[in-house]
């Protein structure tokens, strides 16, 4: 049976393209290498004009949100899981610090190349930078990507990944992070958790043919990866608490965007709308997670 989530590719090249708009180190280059301009073109046709407004603010901030909480923690060495098309280890490997980045083996097969040779040709210390072919679900090929730091503490992060997974599949992948983490020390920092209710108050929120428009963007993007990604958000924050904490872990919430860093895709909103842009940002937060002792 063919891998569900193997579909996944074509959306982290649109994700390329829209951080590749923003002055997130080496997205251009990797957007460029990959023509992830020319995916976004080919998957949202005549939408992409519109898309342009919102989409790169938003993968800007949630990109930049995980960055805020690596620095918060202090972490030295950081594993990503779905690390698609991320520029995050050759930013990291620049600052010093040591990266794997995980995904399925065909995305990697992609990716991990263009990474590679950018990495090179930018004269960066690539001996930081590792993959390993890895599915969040499969606990043993998680201990074996983790297994490269040799028992040393690490952070494990993610974004764009929880919308793909059922409520089955999250169980799972909390259950595989926290034993990781158990035995590493280190956090699980995500921006992907999503609530059906503030879903409902943005679609509210918009306009006529801007709701048409994210209507059919979300319809694509569930046929593109042959599953209904607004069903797997939770119903609200207190059920996504409850899931966590029933899972093992401690809870700290920050803000996606606080002021601390720039916003340089802010420019393509429009002015009468920046403001409730931001707020959104705002109120959105940043989740980590730290296992307990005792579930």
């Amino acid at each position: 049976m063919e891998n569900p989530h193997s579909k996944i590719s074509p959306t982290a090249k649109i994700a390329a393209y829209w951080k590749s708009l923003s002055d997130i180190p080496f997205s251009k280059e990797i957007a460029v290498a990959l023509q992830a301009e020319q995916t976004a073109q080919q998957s949202l046709g005549n939408n992409i004009a519109a898309m342009i407004t919102f989409s790169p603010l938003i993968l800007e901030a949630r990109y930049k949100a995980i960055d805020a909480a690596i620095m918060k923690s202090g972490a030295q060495h950081i594993i990503e899981l779905a690390c698609g098309l991320s520029p995050r280890g050759l930013q990291l490997a620049a600052a010093g610090i040591e990266y794997i980045g995980t995904d399925l083996p065909e995305i990697l097969a992609e990716s991990q190349p263009v990474i590679n040779s950018i990495g090179w040709r930018q004269g960066l210390p690539m001996q930081r930078i590792h993959f390993h072919a890895a599915n969040v679900l499969d606990k043993a090929q998680l201990e074996n990507a983790a297994g490269h730091f040799q028992g040393k503490t690490f952070d494990i992060c993610n974004e764009g990944l929880l919308m793909y997974l059922n409520t089955s599949e999250k169980k799972i992948m909390a259950e595989n992070i926290r034993a990781l983490l158990k035995v590493s020390g280190g956090c699980w920092i995500t921006t992907d958790i999503m609530f059906s209710d503030i879903r409902k108050q943005l679609f509210a929120a918009l306009t006529g043919s801007r709701k048409e428009l994210y209507t059919s963007v979300l319809g694509n993007i569930s046929e593109q990866v042959g599953r209904n990604i607004t069903a797997n958000d939770f119903a609200d924050e207190a059920a996504a608490m409850s899931f966590y904490e029933a899972a093992g872990f401690n809870i700290e919430k920050i803000p996606f965007y606080d002021g601390s860093y720039p916003l340089s895709t802010l420019y393509l909103v429009p002015d009468e709308v920046q403001e409730w842009a931001l707020g959104i940002l705002t109120e959105a937060n940043t989740w980590i997670l730290q296992p307990r002792e005792q579930v």
